[in-house]
């Protein structure tokens, strides 16, 4: 008899780990929402608001049914700082995930990352930290993607309860649907409720097992600022390379500019402008662009485009592979954030509570990196400029991390190496909540690794115990 393995969330983390346990084990995935965007489960900022809707995605695939996931891998430097493994450990998961999500292999898009970077050298762009960001043509909800309908059992109900047997190990779990409450029962326990959900079911587990690691849910949030930060004319053809197809795919590779500023990567990614200086520049992330993404059959989004002109140049060159020869781009900021020690996502009266705040000192250390990027630009400019006020736009990527975080000891974290849950021998986290950092990379990739790798050590524990 397969052991059972009951997965919270059937979003990118639950799904591919779903994927990964199919032929030996019997999976059971609960889902609470129905559709992309629930109402029935709102987020309320209490400190800095988020601007960048929704949160988080909701229904059969979570968050992949809403956004277009740019695929890129967390530097190195942030593992061997800030990771209890190195990424060597996660680099084989990298290799297996990439193609599920984009449908060709990480090796093509690692060796088009170092050609793309000799020729920014090429064009007389100062050698620097150029990191390889890929989006696939088109999006994936993992859900229908992985094939996963009518294979894995479906529950649908908002857990609201843990029950603990003799041994200190989860037996079951309460979950609710309609006002009714069913209990389901497992061997293994994997919480994938996302970067916002799973620290509020972990503080629901605290309040019955007063484990040291379960201290630390909801703590050590980070999540990426991002903004329109500044504009340049450059001298060289730079729209040739920004929004590079990769030989032989139909993906395009970007490489955003790196720079260190008080021991965080922040990024800068081009994008293409139809002027230089403009009355009015773009006032969200999202834009129509984003919309267009998700849904490019809407002809609404093709006649919000005459309103947007840095848009209708984005998205000749990535959907259509134009490449007008504009010399003029804004700056997008993407900014690693310290990791919040104190308590910042929490469940209070039927909703998740999340405070996201940047320090000062933070803050000037993002505008000395504006002018960082600035300097290394300045060889290939004719003119720059910084936005005034910037810093009081910036909003969230939507790429909450750290709230039940991977460490080596429960004194620092949620779960250990194996993505367990610190003293508890059958619960265990595989989301975003459980990366200790990401510098500037969406968490996608990672979060699909950590599933697969996680799979696997679930194999080969019920391969030892038959």
């Amino acid at each position: 008899m397969k052991p059972r393995v009951v997965i919270v969330g059937a979003g990118l983390g639950g799904c591919m780990l779903a994927h990964g346990l199919l032929e030996s084990h019997d999976v059971t995935l609960i889902e609470r929402g129905t559709e992309p965007v629930d109402p029935r489960y709102p987020v309320v900022d209490v400190g800095r608001p988020a601007v960048t809707e929704p949160h988080f995605g909701t229904g059969l695939g979570g968050s992949t049914q809403l956004w277009h996931n740019g695929l890129i891998e967390i530097d190195e430097e942030i593992f061997a700082t800030q990771w209890p493994l190195p990424k060597s450990a996660l680099d084989p998961f990298y290799e297996r995930a990439f193609p599920l999500l984009s449908g060709i292999q990480i090796g093509q898009v690692r060796e088009a990352i170092e050609a793309l970077r000799r020729l920014y050298v090429e064009l007389g762009v100062p050698e620097g930290l150029l990191q390889g960001l890929y989006y696939p043509q088109w999006p994936r909800n993992v859900w229908k993607s992985l094939g996963l309908e009518g294979r894995v059992k479906i529950v649908r109900g908002d857990v609201v309860d843990f029950q603990t047997n003799a041994a200190g190990a989860i037996a079951s779990l309460a979950a609710v649907e309609d006002g009714q409450q069913k209990q389901i029962d497992g061997d293994i326990f994997v919480l994938a409720a996302g970067g916002l959900g799973s620290p509020a079911l972990l503080q629901k587990l605290a309040a019955r097992l007063p484990l040291p690691g379960l201290r630390h849910a909801g703590c050590h949030y980070e999540d990426h600022p991002m903004g329109f930060v500044g504009e340049v004319e450059v001298t060289v053809p730079l729209y040739r390379l920004w929004n590079y197809r990769v030989p032989g795919t139909d993906g395009n590779l970007r490489l955003p500019f790196v720079v260190k500023r008080g021991g965080m990567h922040v990024s800068f990614q081009l994008r293409p402008a139809a002027s230089y200086y403009r009355e009015s520049r773009r006032e969200r992330v999202g834009s129509v662009l984003n919309e267009l993404r998700r849904n490019p059959w809407n002809p609404l989004h093709y006649l919000k485009l005459l309103r947007h002109w840095d848009d209708v140049l984005d998205i000749l060159s990535f959907k259509f592979g134009i490449r007008l020869p504009t010399r003029n781009y804004t700056l997008l900021m993407c900014a690693q954030m310290p990791a919040a020690p104190e308590l910042s996502i929490w469940g209070e009266e039927g909703v998740l509570k999340r405070r996201w705040q940047l320090s000062q000192d933070y803050q000037r250390d993002l505008g000395d990196s504006v002018r960082d990027v600035l300097a290394w630009l300045a060889p290939v400019t004719r003119r720059s400029r910084e936005f005034p006020g910037w810093l009081d736009e910036l909003r969230t990527g939507a790429h909450h991390s750290g709230t039940a975080r991977m460490s080596e000891a429960a004194e620092s974290g949620v779960c250990d190496a194996d993505c367990r849950v610190h003293g508890l021998p059958n619960l265990y986290v595989c989301d975003g909540s459980l990366i200790p950092a990401s510098g500037i990379a969406n968490t996608g990739l990672t979060i699909a690794a950590l599933a697969l790798r996680l799979a696997e050590h679930l194999r080969s524990r019920t391969a030892s115990y038959s």
